[in-house]
């Protein structure tokens, strides 16, 4: 009976055991399950605080952009805004030119600029000395004169042109500085002189000689690479003497004059020719270009040509002997006949 008794309550005691063991089991699990839930849900919470903060540095991202964009907008549009701004090419058909019934000459009152239509905005053609004749064909609505400039119609502003040629001025003189000038004339053989207006009235004043004159009234560097080149191509040879005289009309060129005759003289020596350049000469009062432009051209040009280059200094050579500018930019005959002796003397 003890025996029996002491069996049941074993019994009982593995049941209550093993409920408390199930209960506990039980409680684990519901433990478990609860932490798993707050795991997921505090996992949830850190996926939506990746969430929004992703979408916070995607928005920044996008709204970076938008902004770079509105910037690189902002930029085009003041680009576009320029080129609108930017004033139209003129255009001939804009303008009424009234044709004469018979063309007339007229004189320049003073220096001036030559275009190719009939206001500033047009380009420059060339220019005309004090004095100078030219042909008029025409009047445009604007009072500019339409002109027969070389071979084509150019114009010239109505204020400085006028039916009488003007009273030559006083000349300008620099007094000699004690120096005499080259009188003689060296009879030179092979000599081709390129040059601008300067060169023109040289020849005109010169007289009879051998040389090659390759000037036009006006001119620059443009002219020099697109005209002159070619047609000292056409000549150069052995026992040539190239001597190039230009920079007075467009100093602003100095580089492009430094590119173009180191690269030339190169050709031209190979052929057997020497070449020269003369410094721009001395300027007095005039639209276009002042001595202090000169004297910085001459010694920018002096130092930037290459070896195959001769270098003569006219411009101290005529401030030491003396010289006469009749309009602020051209010669009397006088020293126009001096600076070519010289010229001829260095060759």
């Amino acid at each position: 009976m003890k025996k029996v008794v002491l069996a049941l309550a074993l019994g009982l005691t593995l049941v209550l055991a093993g409920g408390s063991v199930r209960e506990t089991e039980g409680n684990l699990e519901a433990a478990t399950a609860e932490a798993a839930e707050k795991n997921a849900e505090a996992g949830k919470n850190r996926d939506g605080l990746f969430a929004v903060s992703t979408g916070k540095v995607e928005m920044a991202k996008l709204g970076k952009a938008a902004q770079n964009t509105g910037k690189k907008d902002t930029v085009k549009e003041k680009d576009d805004k320029k080129k609108s701004e930017k004033k139209a090419e003129p255009k001939l058909s804009d303008y009424t030119i009234t044709a004469f019934e018979a063309e007339k000459v007229m004189y320049a009152s003073s220096a001036v600029n030559v275009r190719s239509g009939p206001s500033t905005d047009f380009g420059r053609v060339g220019g005309l000395a004090r004095g100078q004749a030219v042909t008029a064909t025409g009047q445009a609505d604007t009072g500019w004169y339409e002109v027969i400039y070389g071979e084509v119609k150019a114009f010239v502003s109505g204020k400085y042109l006028q039916d009488e040629k003007p009273a030559e001025p006083a000349p300008q003189h620099q007094e000699a500085q004690g120096q005499q000038a080259v009188t003689e004339v060296k009879n030179v053989s092979g000599v081709i002189l390129v040059g601008d207006s300067r060169f023109v009235q040289m020849q005109a004043n010169v007289g009879e000689n051998s040389c090659v004159w390759i000037a036009e009234s006006g001119k620059g560097y443009k002219w020099f690479n697109e005209n002159a080149v070619a047609r000292i191509d056409g000549c150069v040879g052995k026992g040539s003497k190239v001597l190039i005289n230009l920079g007075v009309n467009d100093p602003g060129n100095l580089n492009n004059y430094l590119e173009l005759v180191n690269a030339k003289a190169a050709e031209w020596v190979a052929k057997g020719a020497k070449v020269y350049y003369a410094s721009v000469n001395p300027v007095w009062e005039n639209p276009y270009v002042t001595e202090e432009q000169v004297e910085y051209f001459n010694s920018q040009m002096q130092a930037g040509l290459s070896g195959d280059i001769s270098w003569i200094d006219s411009h101290s050579y005529l401030n030491t002997i003396g010289y006469k500018l009749v309009d602020g930019l051209h010669y009397n005959a006088e020293t126009y006949q001096n600076l070519y002796a010289y010229y001829m003397s260095c060759l």
